[in-house]
């Protein structure tokens, strides 16, 4: 089976919405595991931060003109779901009510992801990486819903373990694409 490339005008427009979706999960993972004195008030802040600045930088990605339609359309129902999310998630008082909303901002944009990959995979070769960012999406959802009882800490641990496997799924695509493009502009010189 031949190996699929991406044409690199695609990858130069995917680069940047990528790298910082990348980035902002990277920060939301190190807050998620290093910091110590975990509060409802930073697991509200955190995650609040993480929906929608992840749903600014998955919504780039879903204006790019080579995004097909079949991904475009639930990219932006995810993004408009941790929009929700992190607006809903600073109005709570308590962990297991951060918990709630978090369970459900990320199996709803995992839901997407898994959705929007699994219709455009055949045509669009970076929609497989939704795919496995869908699956880790509704896992990281399930498991914060299994933890409900766990304080802030547990919380945020949990939600940490999800984000370092998303981080490093979009790290990877994220130095793919920019391969990509470098290609693309070598060849034409």
């Amino acid at each position: 089976m031949p190996v699929q490339k991406i044409p690199a005008s695609t990858a130069e427009e995917l680069t940047r919405p990528v790298w910082l979706r990348a980035v902002i999960t990277v920060v939301f993972a190190v807050v998620a595991i290093f910091w110590q004195e975990e509060t409802v008030t930073l697991l509200k802040i955190s995650i609040a931060g993480f929906f929608v600045l992840g749903a600014t930088a998955v919504w780039d990605y879903a204006k790019v003109e080579a995004v097909p339609i079949s991904l475009r359309g639930p990219l932006a129902m995810g993004a408009a779901a941790w929009v929700l999310s992190g607006v809903a998630v600073i109005f709570v008082d308590t962990a297991t009510a951060a918990a709630v909303i978090a369970a459900i901002g990320f199996a709803a944009m995992g839901v997407a992801e898994l959705i929007g990959g699994l219709r455009a995979r055949n045509d669009f070769v970076p929609a497989r990486d939704q795919i496995i960012l869908g699956a880790v999406g509704v896992l990281t959802g399930l498991a914060l819903g299994v933890g409900l009882h766990l304080d802030p800490h547990g919380i945020l641990g949990l939600a940490g373990m999800g984000v370092v496997i998303m981080a490093v799924v979009l790290l990877i695509s994220g130095a793919g694409l920019l391969h990509d493009a470098k290609r693309g502009r070598a060849s034409t010189r």
